[in-house]
C-alpha cells in the first residue's frame, strides 16, 4: 500500500498506466476517495496517460494529523506529493471537493499545472448546504442511508470527516473573480444541467472569469457526473487532454 509521507501528512496514492504517459491527477469528491469516486475512470484514462490517484487527507487511507480540512492545505498537499513522485507539472482533474482544491492549486501552484478539469464545484461559497445541514451525521443517517453506509465502509471515522467539511464548507472556497483571472491554464468546466449539490451557475460564472476555459454542460445529469454518465464524462476528458496535447512527461 503506497503512503507519502509529506511535511504534514501522508498520503495513500496510487500509480496507473504506462510510466513514459504524461501524468494526469484525479483527485476525488468530498467524502470518497480514490477508489470509490473514479471507479469508472481508471481503466479508460490509463490508457493514455499516467494516473496518480490520491485519497485526500482525512478520506480514506490518508490521515490528518491537522483534526480539520483547509482547502488550501489540500492544495499544497497535492504539490507536494507531485514532487515528492518526481513530477514539476501535470494534467489535474478534480470531481465536488477534489475539484475546489484543484481550484486552489491552481491559485497557489499555478506553474505546476498542465491543464485543468473542474467538475461540479462551486468557487463562491454556499450557503444553501449550511441551510440544509448538508453534513449532518443524524440526518444522513435518517434521510440517506445507503450514503452513511458507504461512510462508514470507506472511512474509519465518518464522523469526524464530516464535521470537518462543515467546519470548511462555510469558509472556503470564497473567491472574488480578480483572483482567478491569472489561471491561464487550458480548463474544462464540467456540470450536469441538474446538479442537485453544485448550482449550475457556478459552473457558468466561473467559465466566464477563466481566460482559457472551455463549457460543457451534460443535458439531464446530476451530481456524480463521472460515475453516473461515465461514457460522456470520459469521452469529453479525453477529447479536451487530447485537444490541449499530451507533451512529453515532465520529471525533476
Amino acid at each position: 500500500m503506497p503512503i507519502a509521507h509529506l511535511s504534514t501528512v501522508d498520503l495513500y496514492y496510487e500509480l496507473h498506466g504506462d510510466p513514459e504517459a504524461p501524468p494526469l491527477v484525479l483527485l476525488h469528491g468530498a467524502a470518497e476517495t480514490f477508489r470509490s469516486g473514479w471507479r469508472r475512470q481508471l481503466e479508460v484514462f490509463c490508457r493514455h496517460y499516467r494516473v496518480i490517484g490520491v485519497d485526500l487527507r482525512g478520506h480514506g487511507r490518508s490521515n490528518n494529523p491537522a483534526d480539520r480540512l483547509d482547502l488550501r492545505q489540500m492544495a499544497d498537499d497535492i504539490r507536494e506529493l507531485l514532487g515528492h513522485l518526481g513530477y514539476t507539472s501535470a494534467h489535474v482533474c478534480g470531481h465536488s471537493g477534489g475539484a475546489s482544491t484543484a481550484l486552489f492549486l491552481a491559485v497557489r501552484h499555478l506553474d505546476c499545472l498542465r491543464s485543468l478539469v473542474l467538475v461540479s464545484n462551486n468557487f463562491e461559497l454556499d450557503q444553501a448546504r449550511a441551510a440544509l445541514d448538508f453534513w449532518n451525521p443524524e440526518r444522513i443517517r435518517r434521510e440517506q442511508p445507503r450514503w452513511w453506509e458507504e461512510l462508514k465502509r470507506l472511512h474509519p471515522d465518518p464522523e469526524r470527516l464530516l464535521r470537518w467539511w462543515a467546519e470548511e464548507d462555510v469558509q472556503r472556497p470564497d473567491f472574488r473573480p480578480q483572483e482567478l483571472q491569472h489561471i491561464h491554464v487550458p480548463t474544462l468546466l464540467l456540470n450536469g444541467d441538474r446538479d442537485e449539490i453544485i448550482p449550475l451557475d457556478q459552473t457558468v460564472k466561473l467559465y466566464r472569469i477563466l481566460p482559457n476555459a472551455r463549457l460543457g454542460i451534460v443535458p439531464g445529469a446530476r451530481h456524480h457526473l463521472p460515475l453516473r454518465r461515465p461514457q460522456v464524462f470520459n469521452l469529453l476528458v479525453l477529447e479536451f487532454l487530447e485537444r490541449v496535447g499530451a507533451p512529453d512527461t515532465v520529471k525533476a
